[in-house]
């Protein structure tokens, strides 16, 4: 017999609350769709969906600096030799699962992205947090590509007209 504490839920849904208060921001999340070449032109077509998530929880980034080293520099054995180094940022991006967004996040992939503040980030993994309450993605930055902005257009007030002018 399973015991269920019934505070669980209810903690965890206060815990989402006050993080989205301290921490929440808004982030647009891109879904990969199809992909086609035209063989005469080379004009390659992307199909993407945006899904904009107007209150995540978006934790500090990890600058990490990694080094890449080619294979003869290991097999050499030899001095020490340097590769090229460069800076990392990996980010975690926490979404509410009971707050309204049109995106289905455990229908993500690793060839889909988020863009927050102007910068890219490749997910890199994807977590569920125990009873469905938050989907936790772990992203890492992507500088020096510019990412594209989708723009969804829609007009959400109502505008009433109640003064009239002549031309004269």
């Amino acid at each position: 017999m399973t015991v269920v504490n019934r505070n669980i839920n209810r903690r965890l849904r206060h815990l989402l609350y006050q993080l989205k208060r301290l921490y929440g921001g808004s982030i647009d999340v891109y879904k990969l769709g199809s992909q086609s070449t035209d063989h005469d032109t080379g004009v390659r077509t992307v199909n993407k969906t945006v899904y904009n998530v107007k209150r995540a929880i978006i934790l500090t980034a990890k600058v990490a600096r990694e080094s890449v080293q080619t294979l003869p520099i290991i097999s050499a054995n030899k001095a020490f030799a340097y590769g090229g180094t460069y800076d990392t940022s990996t980010r975690l991006f926490i979404v509410d699962r009971t707050d309204p967004t049109e995106v289905t996040l455990p229908d993500l992939s690793e060839s889909d992205w988020v863009v927050y503040d102007g910068v890219k980030y490749e997910i890199k993994t994807i977590e569920m947090f125990e009873f469905d309450a938050a989907t936790v993605i772990t992203g890492k930055a992507v500088f020096g590509d510019t990412p594209e902005k989708v723009l969804n257009l829609r007009a959400d007030n109502l505008i009433r007209v109640t003064d009239s002018g002549d031309v004269s």
